[in-house]
């Protein structure tokens, strides 16, 4: 089986703002090249929000080449391959975009979703967000590093393509009911979930990874106002909002002088400039300053304060 797995990052909500791309080369079924690059958008606004997703900023970027001479570097992965990506019609667009801001003539290529291919195929799953399915598989990484997404997103279609026993990607489209789509001059066709569902995986979830709602303590938040900033990537903020509530604790929609503790996307808070940071995570971090007894935690320590301490 032979594929490019990408993925991008973003500094702020328009697509055509790429500040990182990963790319995984995969021949006969075997990972043979990986490559990154950090990309200075044309446009130099990051979000907090986006900031807190992927951990990079302007002054990471502010040396690194624009889009248009890192495309010269890697257009020849995408030109008549097949691409893979996970969520890819937001991959795809983020490619779209850029080419269009930059007047690039854009390459001819198909592709696959990888998320609507989890959707279909691992049909047990709560979601198909790519660390939820790699975590199903047992595979671990780091999720929103552009390298380590396209490496994961390879390890589902690779797992996929061995469960099925194939490695003809139309067999592969045809048997878990997701379409190919295309990319050329002409226009695009997203890869959709059209069709008939023939095959689905009779896989089991890993036991060493276990699940969040496992050894749950039960009083980690007892007495706490706990507020979110950033989306977290091991479950939706409703999620997380039902979790602390169960765990004994309470949930303010927004930082006050009640608040005790911030779970924020963000890591490195210190190495934040005040322009990086979320409206919450500013008046958090005042209040702290100002005396307030405010706990700051990454999803990693908010995930480890959920659980019992067993040794």
């Amino acid at each position: 089986m032979n594929f490019v797995a990408i993925d991008f990052e973003t500094a702020n909500e328009k697509r055509n703002s790429p500040c990182s791309i990963g790319l995984v080369v995969v021949k006969n079924g075997e990972i043979i090249e990986k490559v990154h690059h950090l990309i200075k958008p044309k446009e130099m606004r990051f979000m907090p929000i986006n900031i807190g997703i992927h951990g990079i900023r302007p002054r990471t970027v502010e040396n690194e080449l624009e889009f248009d001479k890192v495309w010269e570097k890697i257009k020849h992965y995408f030109n008549d391959n097949l691409v893979i990506a996970h969520n890819a019609s937001f991959d795809m667009s983020v490619l779209r975009k850029t080419l269009e801001l930059y007047n690039i003539e854009t390459p001819s290529f198909e592709y696959i979703c990888t998320m609507k291919l989890s959707r279909n195929f691992y049909s047990n799953l709560d979601n198909a967000r790519l660390n939820t399915v790699n975590n199903f598989l047992g595979y671990q990484f780091k999720h929103h590093d552009a390298l380590a997404d396209a490496m994961a997103c390879s390890n589902i279609l690779l797992n996929v393509s061995e469960e099925l026993k194939s490695k003809d990607i139309n067999e592969i489209s045809r048997l878990a009911g997701v379409t190919l789509g295309y990319v050329n001059e002409s226009g695009y066709k997203p890869s959709s979930t059209k069709g008939r569902i023939f095959e689905r995986s009779n896989k089991q979830p890993s036991k060493q990874n276990g699940n969040i709602m496992d050894n749950l303590n039960f009083t980690a938040f007892k007495d706490e106002v706990v507020v979110f900033t950033g989306g977290l990537a091991s479950m939706t903020r409703d999620e997380a909002t039902r979790l602390v509530r169960k765990l004994s604790g309470t949930v303010g929609s927004s930082v006050t002088k009640k608040t005790t503790c911030l779970v924020t996307n963000t890591k490195d808070i210190e190495d934040l400039h005040r322009e990086e940071m979320s409206n919450k995570l500013k008046k958090a971090v005042d209040l702290k300053k100002k005396g307030q007894n405010i706990e700051f935690l990454n999803e990693e320590a908010f995930l480890k304060r959920c659980k019992k301490n067993v040794s």
